[in-house]
């Protein structure tokens, strides 16, 4: 639709919502043609009670008058007159000595100039909003994301629906995504005005920097206190002494149902104690639509919508591999031949964080060099991918869990059946169902086939993590 013909709708839309102004049982709401002013209008209600729509469109409208008036009296007075004071139209033209086609001309030109400043407030309303509820989010570690398209466009959809899956969780290994998919997801709903309020809540107590070193955030453990805080925090005109977490869960609630809220807890699974969480993230979904991202997967919440992240394509794992080196200036491996491409995705596969670290250590080693030190786990920077993806879940299982899982690279595309599995790893049936419910959970194994034909399987990296690294483990217990 051409900017003449947004003008027009919205020019109708507003001329109809003048028409309905005296009109109790009719109700015209404007938030699909002026959503952010429409927003920001029932924020800036003084009343001691949430508005009426009807109240929300007549307060617009108001506002919008009064700046017309501001700009051009006699057009503003022409339209009160007819709609705010209910005259008729041959009224109000005899009244200003005008002739019937120069009253409705004016009239025209008078909801033109309202609908020109209607939209001039929507557009920085928008920008005002957007600007802050992105800073709210932390700086995104990204520049583009690869193969996640499809699946953001789907969760986007079904967040901006605001349907009745309130509460969503992204898992996956460490890597993988979920923060970025997170954000990028964040960023979509703000920019397409889905929710009037966006909260980011991070748990992390880890990251990996670009040049390969785990780095400490300082922060403690995500408790249920701290959570209600943050949240309190982010949400309030005005930060509060410190209160209780019962006080802070009234306060809380009362603002979820006053408007439509998204709420994303990043890093789910370093939280003091996830479980003890759970139950409140339940409670607050019941107001609120709630986005988690988590290396556990929580597959026992029937009330939560898993999203599992698994590796890149190897198609995606090109794409990804060539803009960062075309980013970074290496020339050389943004136009190399595809087998190239190939040898770094038979190595790490299609775990970004691993494609990045590799595609980083070019500048200063050759690249052979680099994969085979990723497949034999050499030196201090491929140790810390090792460390800062596996290592917490490693010390998760048990030593059952873990002969399964080392037991895994025998397994070939596209991975196998449970009987077959119990085979590979000699571990008992019922032991093996219990080991690989841990494996699933802790996102060290892979769930793919059909419904009736389940087959289970580990990422590339995951395979060249155990060719090596989990022995240096094994050795230092």
């Amino acid at each position: 639709m051409s900017s003449e013909q947004d003008h027009q709708q919205v020019t109708a839309r507003l001329e109809q919502a003048l028409k309905q102004w005296h009109r109790e049982g009719e109700s015209l709401a404007l938030d699909e043609i002026l959503p952010f002013l429409t927003r920001q209008t029932k924020a800036d209600w003084s009343g001691s009670l949430p508005p009426l729509d009807r109240q929300v469109v007549n307060q617009l409208l108001f506002d919008l008058l009064e700046d017309l008036a501001a700009q051009d009296a006699d057009a503003a007075t022409l339209l009160r007159r007819r709609y705010i004071d209910d005259e008729t139209g041959f009224a109000v033209a005899n009244s200003l000595g005008l002739s019937e086609s120069a009253f409705y001309r004016q009239r025209r030109d008078a909801l033109a100039a309202l609908t020109t400043i209607a939209l001039t407030h929507e557009a920085q309303a928008c920008s005002q909003l957007i600007a802050r509820l992105e800073d709210r989010l932390d700086t995104p570690s990204y520049q583009q994301l690869f193969g996640l398209d499809e699946l953001r466009i789907r969760l986007g959809q079904l967040l901006c629906a605001r349907s009745d899956i309130r509460l969503f969780c992204l898992t996956g290994i460490g890597g993988i995504g979920k923060t970025s998919l997170a954000d990028a997801l964040a960023r979509q709903v703000i920019t397409d005005g889905c929710f009037e309020e966006v909260a980011w809540v991070s748990a992390r107590q880890q990251w990996f920097a670009p040049w390969g070193e785990i780095q400490e955030t300082g922060r403690p453990a995500l408790t249920r206190q701290d959570l209600l805080v943050a949240l309190n925090q982010q949400l309030s005109d005005a930060p509060g002494p410190p209160r209780p977490a019962d006080e802070l869960l009234a306060a809380l609630k009362g603002r979820l149902r006053s408007r439509s809220h998204l709420i994303i807890l990043d890093n789910l699974e370093t939280v003091a104690d996830y479980q003890e969480i759970l139950p409140l993230l339940y409670e607050l979904s019941q107001w609120a639509w709630i986005l988690l991202t988590s290396r556990v997967a929580i597959h026992e919440q029937p009330y939560v919508h898993l999203t599992n992240l698994t590796e890149l394509s190897s198609t995606d794992a090109e794409a990804l591999i060539r803009d960062e080196a075309r980013r970074r200036g290496m020339t050389d491996l943004a136009e190399a031949p595809p087998e190239v491409i190939d040898q770094i995705y038979d190595i790490a596969g299609g775990n970004p964080l691993a494609l990045k670290l590799i595609i980083g250590q070019v500048h200063l080693r050759s690249l052979s060099t680099i994969l085979t030190d990723f497949k034999e786990a050499r030196g201090q920077k491929i140790e810390a991918l090792y460390q800062f993806i596996y290592h917490q879940a490693w010390q998760l299982l048990n030593d059952t869990a873990r002969q399964v899982l080392v037991a895994m690279p025998l397994v070939t595309a596209p991975g196998v059946t449970l009987e077959h599995l119990a085979g590979i790893s000699e571990v008992p049936y019922d032991a093996l169902n219990q080991a690989l419910d841990r494996l699933i959970q802790l996102s060290l194994v892979q769930v793919g086939g059909p419904l009736d034909e389940r087959r289970f399987y580990i990422h590339r990296l995951t395979e060249t993590f155990l060719h090596q690294q989990v022995t240096k483990w094994t050795h230092r217990l």
